[in-house]
Order: structure tokens, then C-alpha cells, then sequence
């Protein structure tokens, strides 16, 4: 699908147009951007079409040159419409005055495909400038997150030693004492591997004894992933003690960004927990699979004492690098069907014990 209408910007021409190559695709995301995940890549785009939700690739260009890519995703909900743009759009520079110059043109397809809201998920730092930039446009505050904003991020650029030397002490001691004990780590994406990780991910999202729980991915939404993701780039890792699963995680890779996308444990042996001596060898798995970069994803924001991810954000943290935040989804209403949208995600994400990161300066 081409869009005929040309956009002003900067008083030259430029055309909205599809792309339809996942090379041409992925290749412009990878050569352009420092910061990028899975969730820019084309598998992504084939991953939501699995879960039967209508997408939308673009880049605006003049002649030969691309300047940025967006991507939109149409997700039907029970009493609404709406598109959702993962980390995106990508673009170098002049973000919002282009974002602004664009806008006019997602509308267009918003009321042909009756859309009642845009929401942003992009990877602005979530400072006050950015916040009122994307006021002025007229974007609203979403009442729940898309995808995962207060992130743990680790830099793979350096030697192994160093590395592990830079793990809290507790940490090192933990994995260390899991290796003596003959914790074993296995990488395989077969089915009942898959099938066991599920099971544990169910029961895990819903432990009883844990002050907070959170919302469990379906059997269908992992078993799409890994149908998208080549081998090489999704890897389910497990940690066995004494013949029993005691942890299991799945990453997904992009390129050189790796991400521990989803967990799940049932630790018998707190002590030496094998998820410490796992998480540390998906560790290494990323780095020796030349990736520069380890994603924990999601975390709870320090001052958030109820937040349902509190307790995995600990574990996350104890492997000692960096918070980096990004600023909250962005919602930009199309028409005033969207505010009884946002009475009610917002009633959701209070029941959840959601809370989001106040900007910075």
C-alpha cells in the first residue's frame, strides 16, 4: 500500500511510502541507530501479524535518501481501536517537528481504518523536555505502558572478567556456588522445551506467596515467537539441579541488541539459586554471539514499593550495571472515543499497582 499524498516538510518533498523488504527493512534500523530491539525488527512485524493484528511499515523519503522508518501496529481491543507504534518512529534528528509534519498523514489512515487513538512508545529519556514537547502536539499522558520503559541495561563491550568482577559480590558468590553444586545450564529450543518453559511461566506469573504478581504471556503468544525468530536470534535456556527444572528465561535477539524478554523460576535451592548462574551464561551467550548490548527490559522504578514487578527487578539489579529510562507511552486521541479508553486503563493500571517513573531533568 502506497500513500499518494506528499508531506511538506522543511520546503522540500517527501513521499510516504510501504516497505515491503524485510532487508531493506531491517539493514536501514541496524546501519542508522545506536538504540534499537526486537521490537524494531521485521520478525516483530510477522510475530504481530501471527497474533492477528494488522501492520503497517513506512519510510519517508526524497530521492535516494531514508530518513526514518515507522511502524505501526492495529490492535483491535474488546471496546476499542487503535494503532501502536513499538519504539518508533525511528528518526535521527528533528524528532518532533517531524513527528509533527507526519501527523496529519496517520490520521488519514487512522479514520480510514477507524482508529480511535495513536499511541507512542518511542525511546525518548524521559525528561521534562521530551514530556513537553509531546504536549504541544497535543499527546496525552497514556494511563498504562505499552511495552517496557524503566529498563536495566548492561554493556557487553568489555572482557569477560571484567564483567563478572563488576557483579555484586553476592552475585558472584551465588553463581560461583551454583557451578561447584553441578548447576546444569542447557540451550534448547525444542518443543518440550518450549512446552516446559510455558508451564513455568504460568505458574510463576501466578505464585500465591508473592506480595506481587503480574500477567502471564499466553501459550499461543510464545509459541508465535518463537515460529518468527530465527535460532540464532530467540534462545529458551534452562537451569537444572538434581534432575529438576529449577529456572527458565528466553532471549530475544536483534542483530547486536540482546534482550531477557521473559522468566520464569521454581527455586528449590535459595541458597545457590540456579537463576543467578543462568542469567549470568544468557549473559555470555549474548556476548559471544558478538552482541554489544544486554536488555533486561523491564524494571520497577526505584521509589515504586508495590510495583508487581518489584521483586524481579531486584534480581535484574543485582547484576550491577545501569538503569536507562524511557519516557512513558504517549497517547494521541483521534477522536473522543479514547477518553473512556483512558478511564479505564487507568482504573487497570491502579488495581495493577502500575506506577511510572517521574521524569528527570
Amino acid at each position: 500500500m502506497i500513500l499518494k499524498n506528499l508531506i511538506l516538510i522543511n520546503k522540500k518533498m517527501y513521499n510516504l511510502k510501504e516497505i515491503t523488504k524485510k532487508d531493506d527493512w531491517n539493514n536501514f534500523i541496524i546501519n542508522n541507530f545506536d538504540f534499537y530491539s526486537f521490537l524494531n525488527s521485521w520478525e516483530w512485524g510477522e510475530f504481530n501479524i501471527l497474533e492477528w493484528n494488522e501492520i503497517f511499515r513506512y519510510w519517508i523519503f526524497n530521492s535516494d535518501i531514508q530518513y526514518w522508518v515507522l511502524f505501526l501496529i492495529k490492535i483491535k481491543a474488546k471496546r476499542w481501536t487503535y494503532f501502536l507504534s513499538p519504539h518508533s518512529p525511528l528518526i535521527k534528528e528533528n524528532y518532533f517537528q517531524i513527528l509533527k509534519d507526519i501527523i496529519p498523514e496517520i490520521k488519514k489512515l487512522a479514520q480510514k481504518e477507524k482508529v480511535n487513538f495513536l499511541r507512542l512508545n518511542w525511546v525518548n529519556l524521559n525528561n521534562f523536555k521530551n514530556l513537553k514537547n509531546y504536549k504541544k502536539l497535543g499527546f496525552i499522558f497514556a494511563p498504562i505502558h505499552a511495552h517496557a520503559e524503566e529498563t536495566h541495561l548492561l554493556d557487553l563491550n568489555k572482557d569477560e572478567n571484567i564483567l563478572k568482577n563488576n557483579l555484586r559480590k553476592t552475585t558472584r558468590y551465588i553463581i560461583n556456588r551454583a557451578e561447584k553444586e553441578g548447576v546444569e545450564i542447557i540451550k534448547n529450543n525444542n518443543e518440550e522445551n518450549i512446552f516446559e518453559f510455558i508451564k513455568m511461566h504460568l505458574k510463576h506469573a501466578n505464585r500465591t506467596n508473592w506480595k506481587n504478581t503480574y500477567h502471564a504471556f499466553s501459550e499461543k503468544y510464545i509459541k508465535n515467537l518463537f515460529k518468527v525468530f530465527w535460532e540464532k536470534d530467540i534462545n529458551c535456556i534452562k537451569a537444572i539441579y538434581k534432575n529438576t527444572t529449577e529456572a527458565s528465561l528466553v532471549t530475544i535477539k536483534f542483530w547486536k541488541k540482546c534482550v531477557y524478554y521473559l522468566g520464569a523460576s521454581d527455586i528449590k535451592n535459595p541458597k545457590f539459586s540456579p537463576a543467578y548462574l543462568l542469567q549470568w551464561r544468557a549473559i555470555l551467550e549474548a556476548k559471544n554471539s558478538w552482541c554489544d548490548l544486554y536488555n533486561f527490559w523491564w524494571v520497577a522504578p526505584l521509589e515504586s514499593k508495590n510495583h508487581p514487578l518489584k521483586w524481579v527487578s531486584l534480581f535484574k539489579r543485582w547484576f550491577w550495571w545501569e538503569d536507562y529510562y524511557l519516557i512513558h507511552a504517549q497517547d494521541y486521541p483521534f477522536n473522543y472515543k479514547y477518553y473512556i479508553t483512558y478511564i479505564i486503563e487507568k482504573l487497570r493500571s491502579i488495581k495493577r499497582w502500575y506506577k511510572y517513573k517521574k521524569p528527570i531533568n
